[in-house]
């Protein structure tokens, strides 16, 4: 594989993803459907003349800077690809913990962020072929909400992976475009050190949120199992509706499987309806790509699958009065939302059919934002992971001051 340099200054981006069907029941090896999501992660990577290296994370105030000489470069760790970053060795754990200035007790997500970046630098540049001769500055602005399930830190992680294996001449500035032959291998590469950052933040992470960040696209996910591309999907317009009401993800899920102890005959059948609706989703896709739907025959199945799914999850219990009241005020515009993610709160996604004016669309989030939710219009289906090269006079202040439009149109593609 032939890798191009970098330019001194370049802009990475990764989506967040959201989960179209199938939460809840994916927990017990039912099949759930995610896609990648229009609001995404800006990472700005800059070269240095000096030999700093500065961190600039000002979603969860971070401004951190450090020499190349206070990192353990060229450190031998052999089985880092195989081994949790959990079980680290406690050297580089207490290395980590030094640089970080934190106690390695923390757990919010200023730590995890700051943490899995010094592990990636750290585990990547020691697989390097060049060391690092210079220092580089990182920022990363994200317009996902965090803790939110749309994927945030998994759209955070992709971004720094590709930033530092682009820095390390791993992987080329153009690897998801035409003109690079090894696209399929980099993202496979940026997916392997995206999940590993995602162990740091999460432990235990499934694998989903990462693959759908790297690959873009829309994914079916069976835990055990892995995911699998969705034949025949294509992007959707969405709106994006965050209660802002807090919840708690393992409390949700507790809560099902007692349920599901107590009532086994009741809800074991509830999880297996969720598993059809999201191989039905599967399966009209691929009726799309063959001739055998039409957009708008599509659109019908979609709509009758939201109304289910969300019965569903609501007879489990994990809906919210504040996520009934977004599907009233759609509804009454005669559009379909279903609550996403562990529920509880959080975001519901509402389905956009094409043919849906601005004007109607500006008109429900209007309303919305009237209840003191936040809405966002955006699409599912984009492309994952992706970079470019940025001019001379674009600066890291920049990326803070650019708007979401602006920074969309470098990934158009």
């Amino acid at each position: 594989m032939t890798v191009t340099e970098m330019n001194e200054r370049i802009l990475v981006s990764a989506p967040g993803k959201v989960i179209l069907f199938g939460e809840h029941s994916v927990v017990y090896q039912k099949t759930a459907v995610a896609a990648s999501l229009g609001l995404r992660s800006y990472l700005y990577l800059e070269k240095r003349k000096d030999n700093v290296v500065q961190l600039i994370l000002p979603d969860v105030n971070i401004n951190k800077a450090w020499t190349l000489n206070e990192f353990p470069f060229r450190y031998n760790y052999p089985d880092s690809d195989t081994r949790h970053p959990n079980n680290m060795p406690i050297e580089l754990r207490e290395k980590i913990d030094q640089l970080s200035g934190f106690s390695g007790k923390e757990t919010d997500a200023k730590t995890q962020a700051l943490t899995a970046f010094l592990y990636l630098l750290i585990i990547l540049e020691s697989k390097a072929k060049e060391p690092l001769t210079h220092g580089f500055t990182v920022c990363v602005r994200s317009f996902l909400p965090v803790g939110a399930g749309l994927g945030s830190s998994a759209s955070f992680s992709v971004a720094i992976v590709t930033a530092l294996l682009i820095l390390n001449k791993m992987i080329p500035v153009d690897f998801n475009t035409s003109k690079s032959n090894d696209t399929a291998s980099y993202l496979d590469l940026i997916n392997r050190y995206a999940f590993k950052a995602e162990e740091v933040i999460h432990g235990n992470p499934s694998g989903v949120d990462n693959a759908v960040a790297t690959f873009g696209g829309a994914k079916t996910f069976m835990r055990g199992q892995g995911f699998t591309t969705l034949e025949g999907f294509y992007s959707l317009r969405l709106l994006l509706t965050n209660t802002k009401v807090p919840r708690s993800t393992n409390a949700l899920v507790a809560g099902v499987g007692e349920k599901r102890k107590k009532y086994p005959e009741v809800i074991e059948p509830m999880l297996d309806s969720m598993h059809q609706i999201a191989i039905h989703c599967r399966d009209a896709f691929k009726q799309l790509k063959k001739g055998e739907l039409t957009k708008e025959g599509l659109m019908d199945q979609l709509e009758d699958l939201v109304t289910l799914n969300h019965c569903l999850l609501d007879g489990l219990g994990v809906s919210h009065p504040s996520l009934e009241k977004v599907r009233e005020i759609t509804a009454q515009f005669g559009l379909k939302t279903k609550l996403t993610g562990a529920g509880g709160g959080g975001c519901s996604v509402t389905f956009i059919r094409d043919s849906v004016s601005q004007s109607l669309i500006n008109e429900v989030m209007l309303k919305l934002r009237n209840e003191g939710f936040d809405c966002y219009q955006t699409s599912v289906g984009g492309i994952g992971a992706d970079a470019v090269t940025l001019l001379q006079n674009e600066t890291y202040q920049w990326l803070l001051e650019a708007d979401r439009e602006t920074l969309e149109h470098y990934f158009t593609k």
